[in-house]
Formats: C-alpha cells, structure tokens, sequence
C-alpha cells in the first residue's frame, strides 16, 4: 500500500499517445541514453530509411556531425527526471545517404516502455539556410532562391518598412507579396508582439548576430498565424547597416503539437485529469503559498474498493468508464480551486488549499463518499461500489510535499483496514 518516493517520478507513453504521434507530420523520435527506441513515419523519410526496423537501437550520435556530438551528449545528461523541456537549438543531422541538412530540435523527457527516455521534435530548416548563405553571395542568386522556396522571404528596412516580401505570402498568409512593399511590417504584427520584436532587432543592429523570433501575423481572413523567423542584420562592406533579413515558417501547427505534447506530458490520458508530477508541482507551490500567508492545506489519497474485483469481471472497457464517471463524482463534490489527479490505476488525490477549519475538509470527504452511494450504470451493468479516503493536514501530518502524501497514505491504508467506504485522517 504504502509508494516508495520514486514511483511518483516518471509518467508513461501509452499507445494513443503512441498512435498520435505516428500521425504528426513533423519527426519524432524517441531515444533511451542514445538509443533510438521508436520513430515516427515522419522521422524515418527525414533520415532516409526505410523503416523504423533500420533505425531502432541505432545511437543518436550516428546521426549528429562530430562538431555536434557534445552539444548531444550534454543535452541528454539534462534529461535526469521526466518533464525537462528542451528550449529548441538549431543543429545538423546526417542523414543515411550521408546528406547533412539543418534542422531545429526540441523535445521533452517522458517515459516510454517503463524508462525515462527523450522525445526529440526535429523539423528541417535547410531551405532558410540556403536563402542566407545565397544573400551573403549574392543578391541576384538570393532572389533566385527565394521565390523558390516555401518559406516566407523578407528584406526589412531600419524603419520596419518591408523593402521586399517573397512571392510564398499568398500561399502561406494571402496576401500577394506586393500587398507588403513599402508597408511597415507593424500592420500585419499583432500588437502584443510589436514592442518585443522591436527591441530585438535593435539589439541584433547593437551585436551584429542574428535572433530567432517568434511572432504572430495576420492573414488575409483575419487570423492570427504563428511564425518563426531566423532574423540577420545585414551590413554592407564598411560595416554600414543596410537592412535586415527575415526568413519566416508558419509553426501554428508545430505549436499545437508541442502543446498536446505538454498536455500528454502533464495529464492522465483516461480521465483528463492532472497526473502525478502536476499534482506534485501544484502540492508544493500551495504548501509554499499556505506557508507565507499562515493558512492551513489537506491532502487526500482516495481509490475504489474493490476495483479489481470490478475490472476482472466485468472487463477493462467498464473499469476504465468507472474510472472516469469516478472522477466526474468527485470533481462535483469538491470547490473551484481544488485539484484532482489521477496517480494511477484506481488511485486519486486531491489537493484542498487555503483551509480555514479541518472541518470543512471533512464535510468534502462526507460529500464524496455520500456521492458514490448511488448505483453505477455502465452500459449493461449496474452494479455499486464505495471508495475509501485517507487525510492529511498541513502543517500538522507533515510540511513536505513527500510528508502529506506519505500521511494521507497511510490514512487511506487505515481506512481501508478498518471496512473500506469511509475516510481516516492521519492523526486518528
């Protein structure tokens, strides 16, 4: 009954999330201390293999330029717990046929099959590239290449004018190139990013080093789109500013599947509800806050009685809808800042900060035993099952985060002990 502290570190990968991935048109891999584990459709046409198969167990590093290999290493000594964001760098990966093309890299640490492992989002940037490396060779060439390319193209004066706009605008943002020249940039930004992306081209001017910004545009139906610009101040040969370079992606999409990903990462996929690491997270900042402002938290630690019994009979199909309809009972019982997580299998926590008296947890608790009194309908089934409740208080059952849980634990193992359907705090 009673957890080991690590076993509320990592969150698992599980097939749909698996299936989703599979679906994304950006590359995805997974890799374990190097080790390519699991590659979507997407990553294996980007290296060039044929399969997954070719890929599995091969190391990252085969796939990195040796100039590259230590900025590898060193990001995967970063991934020592699950949930490490990487900010996205700009880097080269070899491909099998060994071509070298750029790419920008980002991910999260996750578990997958049981393991802490990284899941790298890398998306090709070669063609941005070509279009710098060709305005430093030449203008004529330049131009070539960039009314060739689907990226957005733009040449921007010290004033924000737009002195040249690719002719890829209509496709990506509607409007005709055109509908930009000699118009201030300003009138497509949206106004909360003005300001920002102003100072940043100042201090690309001040430095003489390109920036990588994120802003929004409108298109021509009036929506907001997402774009992210490798942006380079260019200077003529006496070092005189001429104007700045700006080769923009649309990444809306991108940003979505990076917040799906958060969400995975951050959320029980069943229920929707938070899971372990963000009960954690929001556990310790209410006990920082209830420190500061003197009030009183609780913690309870609550499943269902006989769940196995449940799943066993009537199958995973009904156990899982119980789960869920488990949920949605509790979550009608508790207040609108109260959170409730699911930490696995048939097990729940809830987390009940700025408490004014121990009583008004304990009516809660009478609430949510009092909701599961009524018979569960699932599909054919109708069946009745209680669940038991354990309690912990801040500060009197522990000041840690790892304190209260293990408290109200042990609350809900004496519950349980004592005839199941009813709750126990930890100081009875």
């Amino acid at each position: 009954m009673h957890r080991r502290e690590e076993d509320y570190i990592f969150e698992k990968l599980d097939v749909q999330q698996l299936m989703f991935l599979e679906s994304l048109p950006v590359a995805i891999v997974i890799h374990r201390e190097g080790s390519i584990q699991h590659a979507n459709k997407a990553f294996v046409d980007l290296i060039g293999a044929i399969s997954i198969q070719e890929l599995k167990g091969k190391s990252i590093l085969d796939f990195s330029p040796p100039a590259y290999v230590d900025m590898v290493e060193k990001r995967s000594q970063q991934l020592n717990q699950v949930g490490v964001v990487i900010s996205p760098t700009e880097e080269k990966v070899v491909r099998l046929d060994g071509a070298v093309i750029d790419v920008e890299i980002t991910g999260v640490s996750l578990e997958y099959e049981g393991e802490p492992s990284y899941l790298m989002i890398i998306q090709e940037h070669t063609g941005r590239k070509m279009a710098e490396e060709a305005l430093r060779q030449s203008e004529a060439r330049y131009r070539l290449i960039a009314e060739n390319m689907t990226d957005l193209v733009c040449i921007i004066d010290w004033e924000g004018y737009f002195k040249y706009a690719s002719p890829s605008h209509v496709t990506v943002l509607g409007f005709p190139a055109v509908a930009y020249e000699g118009k201030p940039a300003r009138d497509f930004m949206h106004e909360d990013d003005r300001i920002k992306v102003r100072r940043q081209m100042d201090e690309m001017v001040m430095t003489k080093e390109g920036k990588v910004l994120k802003f929004r545009f409108k298109n021509i139906m009036g929506n907001w789109i997402w774009l992210e610009a490798q942006a380079s101040p260019i200077f003529d040969e006496d070092g005189i500013f001429e104007h700045f370079l700006f080769v923009s992606r649309d990444i809306t999409e991108r940003l979505a599947y990076e917040r799906k990903l958060t969400h995975m990462a951050y959320h029980d996929t069943l229920t929707g509800l938070p899971n372990r690491r963000l009960f954690k997270e929001k556990l310790e900042q209410a006990l920082e806050e209830a420190k500061q402002n003197k009030k009183k938290a609780a913690v309870m630690y609550l499943d269902l009685d006989n769940f196995k019994y449940i799943n066993d009979t009537l199958g995973h199909d009904v156990g899982d809808e119980l789960l869920k309809q488990f949920a949605h009972r509790v979550k009608g019982c508790l207040r609108n800042h109260d959170v409730l997580s699911r930490q696995g299998g048939d097990e729940f926590t809830i987390l009940l900060p700025e408490i004014e008296e121990e009583n008004d947890v304990l009516r809660i608790a009478d609430d949510i035993l009092a909701s599961f009194q009524k018979a569960w309908n699932i599909g054919r089934n109708l069946f009745r099952t209680t669940s038991s409740v354990g309690i912990a208080f801040y500060p009197a059952d522990g000041t840690k985060e790892y304190e209260l849980m293990r408290s109200a634990d042990a609350a809900l193992y004496q519950a349980k002990k004592n005839g199941k359907n009813m709750y126990r705090t930890f100081f009875e």
